[in-house]
């Protein structure tokens, strides 16, 4: 009829999906730190100036942190083979990587650099909701039966990015406009 979920994993697409969601689940973070370093003395970004008591900088990198270990750990966890995920599940989890946080990503990106950020507020959040529907639909659909540690590499992930984007958020939102 088809082939077993082993073998649907274990195809050529299927790796190819697996180095593709890696690299867009590690984008965000090399390209803020990129970012943090090209533009570190613009008036822009004084909000995340740990000098000024504003704990913006450490929630994001710590929380950001949190989601990209917890995130390589999960990844590791299926190229080691402990769980076997089909070309289907690897299409949806690189539609929520890089179908929504590439494009939220850019939107933070622009709205951070923008004189005036308000412009983005709306396609942010719109994004963030779209993100969030991919990942809940990829958990509701694919990870009924994770381990116990799988689980908390999801968690993790997904609660770490969330923590980012709202610290996020508010420092662009708030503390920048009102800071």
């Amino acid at each position: 009829m088809g082939a077993s979920r082993a073998q649907a994993g274990s195809g050529g697409g299927a790796r190819a999906f697996a180095l593709s969601n890696l690299l867009a689940l590690l984008l965000p973070g090399v390209a803020s730190i990129a970012g943090f370093i090209v533009w570190r003395d613009d008036a822009r970004l004084d909000w995340l100036d740990p000098r000024s008591g504003a704990g913006h900088f450490a929630a994001i990198a710590i929380a950001g942190t949190i989601a990209t270990a917890a995130g390589i750990a999960d990844w590791r966890l299926h190229r080691g083979g402990a769980r076997v995920v089909g070309l289907r599940e690897r299409r949806v989890e690189l539609l929520a990587l890089a179908g929504g946080g590439t494009p939220l990503f850019a939107v933070m990106a622009a709205a951070t650099l923008s004189a005036r950020p308000e412009p983005w507020l709306v396609p942010a959040i719109a994004l963030a909701l779209a993100t969030t529907a991919a990942i809940a639909y990829d958990e509701f659909t694919f990870h009924r039966r994770c381990s116990a540690f799988e689980t908390a590499c999801h968690r993790a992930l997904t609660l770490g990015m969330g923590v980012a984007w709202l610290a996020w958020m508010h420092g662009v939102f708030v503390e920048r406009a009102h800071g």
